[in-house]
C-alpha cells in the first residue's frame, strides 16, 4: 500500500480542537493561493509551485485537467521525493518498519494495545497485531486518511502528477530522499509516537474530524492561513514543527533555484509547506523571485 510519508504534515493537525482565526501578518507577502507562477530573476521561462495534500478525497481535489495545463507548460516535475525512482520506493517500504524487531507492544501496555487494536479494527478493518511493526506515525496516518475516516476511497495528487509527468515523458525530480524524510520525521521518539497514537484511540472520531477541518482549509486556497492552523495545532510540538517543516523548506529552496534556472518546473509539495516566513513561497521571494498566487 502505497502512503506518502508527508501525510504527515497535516495528520498532526488533528490533536487540536479548534481551527483558528487567520492571523494578519506585515511581513509575509501574500501567501492566498495554493498555486504559484514563478517567474523573475533572469528566468527563461516561468515555473509552478503548487501545494497538495498527499492522501484526499477525489471530490476535495481541485481540477487535475487545470493543473496539468500548468504542467504541460513546464519540461520536468519536482516532488518532494522521486516517485519513478523504485529504489526509493522501496526505501520507503523498508522505512516504515522499526527496528531491531521492535513492535507496538514494546511501548503500549496490554491495555493500551488493546484501545488501539479496536481502533484499528474499526477503521482499517483489521487488527493492529498486523501492522504492530510499523512505526507508529505512520498507524496514525494509515487511520486518520483510511476510507472509513474520510468516506471515499483516496486519491492522490502526486500519483496524478506521476502518470501525467511519465505519459509525456517528462523528467521526475525529488527534493529529498526517502531517508532525509524519515530523518526528520523521526526527530519524534517511538515511544511518543506510540503514546500519540494511543490518545488517538481514545477518541479517534476527534482526529477524523480535525483531519477534515484541515482539508477544508486547504480547499480554501490560503496557504497562510493553512500555515497558521497548523502552527497552531502543533503549538506544544515547536522543534519538531520546525524540523518537519522549517529546516526541510530552507534545505529546498537551493535545490528549487537550480532546477528552475535549468528548466522550467512544475514543483508540487504539501500545502503545509508554502506558508509561513519559513515557507516556500517567502523564500522564494526573498531570493528575488516573482511568485503570483493563480487562483484555481
Amino acid at each position: 500500500m502505497y502512503l506518502c510519508l508527508a501525510t504527515l504534515v497535516f495528520s498532526t493537525a488533528i490533536i487540536s480542537q479548534a481551527q483558528p482565526k487567520k492571523k494578519q501578518s506585515n511581513t509575509i507577502a501574500e501567501t492566498s493561493g495554493l498555486l504559484y507562477k514563478i517567474t523573475g530573476k533572469d528566468l527563461k521561462k516561468p515555473s509552478y509551485l503548487f501545494g497538495t495534500i498527499h492522501i484526499v478525497c477525489p471530490n476535495d481535489m481541485f481540477s487535475m485537467e487545470k493543473l496539468n495545463g500548468y504542467l504541460d507548460q513546464t519540461d520536468q516535475v519536482i516532488m518532494e521525493l522521486d516517485m519513478d525512482n523504485t529504489a526509493e520506493m522501496t526505501a520507503m517500504g523498508q522505512g516504515m518498519q522499526m527496528a531491531d524487531g521492535k513492535t507496538l507492544k514494546d511501548f503500549l501496555t496490554a491495555e493500551q494495545f488493546a484501545k488501539v487494536d479496536e481502533m484499528f479494527k474499526t477503521y482499517m478493518g483489521f487488527s493492529a497485531e498486523n501492522v504492530k511493526q510499523i512505526k507508529p506515525f505512520i498507524s496514525s496516518v494509515m487511520i486518520s486518511t483510511s476510507p472509513k475516516a474520510l468516506g471515499c476511497a483516496p486519491d492522490s495528487y502526486e500519483l496524478s502528477f506521476l502518470k501525467t509527468a511519465t505519459e509525456k515523458k517528462k523528467p521526475i525530480e525529488g527534493l529529498e530522499t526517502v531517508a532525509s524524510q524519515f530523518a526528520a520525521f523521526e526527530k519524534s521518539p517511538l515511544e511518543k509516537q506510540a503514546k500519540a497514537l494511543y490518545e488517538m484511540a481514545l477518541n479517534p472520531q476527534k482526529s477524523v474530524d480535525q483531519f477534515k477541518q484541515l482539508v477544508a482549509a486547504y480547499k480554501t486556497q490560503d496557504a497562510e492561513n493553512l500555515y497558521v492552523l497548523i502552527d497552531t495545532q502543533m503549538k506544544s510540538e515547536k522543534d519538531f514543527q520546525g524540523v518537519l517543516l522549517d529546516e526541510r523548506n530552507k534545505d529546498w529552496i537551493p535545490k528549487i533555484e537550480k532546477a528552475i534556472g535549468e528548466k522550467s518546473s512544475f514543483i508540487a509539495v504539501g500545502g503545509g509547506h508554502l506558508g509561513g516566513k519559513n515557507g516556500v513561497v517567502n523564500l522564494l521571494r526573498t531570493k528575488g523571485y516573482k511568485v503570483e498566487a493563480i487562483k484555481l
